[in-house]
């Protein structure tokens, strides 16, 4: 899909996180053990002794690519009317399925079917086209559904959401969403960005490239080894991080998709801070 649509998701701000997507992310248990001791359940944030400090919406931004402004992400985006339903989809692949099988069709047979489409492995299947097919009807749609249920969303069965349907329909409706913002609510439980702001925690990068997303960076390197208990010690002794460890995330120079007021902060903003 890529070739077709790396423009059109690059617009969206979903292009850098549905390439992050395709890296195997090793969790770091011992990282997360040891932040886990010194974060606030009450306030998501870290209390540490240089000061509490805690992620904002263009940290996400910066790490994954997605875009911090567009339409709000609410239950149903009930302010949209889509180009394709997924629902009306599921049932016509259901019933195309079972009469290339000769079954002889019934309701409960393809109700069955539509459910069993929520499933990875039974969605991939059934709208998955080869690069030499055309694009089946949905195949857009469905892709966009099974990417942000599994690795944005994060849903804990290897199953789809029926609510998420609306979003995965948006996106390929030509709308830009506030994914930032979402996945900044789901990652709060998490610390994955941790690893940004704190040096010894990752892997040795002389410069980070202010002009590609974060994630993908760290993703090409292999994570070094941490000790649950050499990362408290680095936590609890912390006292002082330097103008470009805070300032990391904030000094990005944001693609021109990204809607915001400027590209990058000036130098002379940063001494205010």
């Amino acid at each position: 899909m890529e070739p077709h649509f790396s423009d059109e998701w690059k617009t969206f701000g979903i292009f850098d996180a549905i390439k992050l997507s395709t890296f195997e992310i090793t969790m770091d248990r011992e990282l997360l053990m040891a932040a886990l001791s010194f974060w606030c359940l009450a306030i998501n944030i870290m209390i540490l002794h240089l000061d509490p400090i805690g992620p904002i919406v263009l940290d996400i931004t910066t790490i994954l690519g997605t875009s911090p402004s567009g339409h709000p992400i609410d239950a149903t985006l009930s302010w949209y009317e889509f180009d394709l339903d997924l629902k009306v989809v599921f049932d016509e692949r259901a019933i195309e399925v079972l009469s290339k099988k000769n079954q002889r069709l019934s309701k409960k047979d393809v109700q069955k079917l539509h459910k069993n489409f929520f499933n990875y492995s039974t969605l991939i299947t059934h709208f998955a086209g080869s690069e030499r097919e055309a694009f089946k009807k949905g195949e857009r749609e469905a892709f966009l559904f099974y990417w942000y249920n599994k690795f944005v969303f994060c849903t804990k069965s290897s199953k789809c959401l029926a609510e998420n349907m609306p979003v995965a329909e948006t996106l390929a409706s030509g709308h830009v969403l506030t994914l930032s913002s979402t996945i900044f609510a789901n990652l709060d439980r998490c610390l994955a960005k941790a690893s940004v702001y704190f040096p010894i925690l990752r892997p040795a990068i002389p410069n980070f490239n202010s002009l590609e997303v974060k994630g993908l960076q760290l993703a090409l390197i292999l994570f070094l080894a941490h000790s649950t208990e050499g990362i408290f010690k680095y936590f609890f002794n912390l006292e002082y991080l330097s103008d470009n460890e805070f300032l990391i995330c904030c000094r990005q120079k944001y693609p021109s998709s990204i809607t915001l007021p400027t590209s990058a902060w000036e130098e002379a903003e940063d001494a205010d801070l």
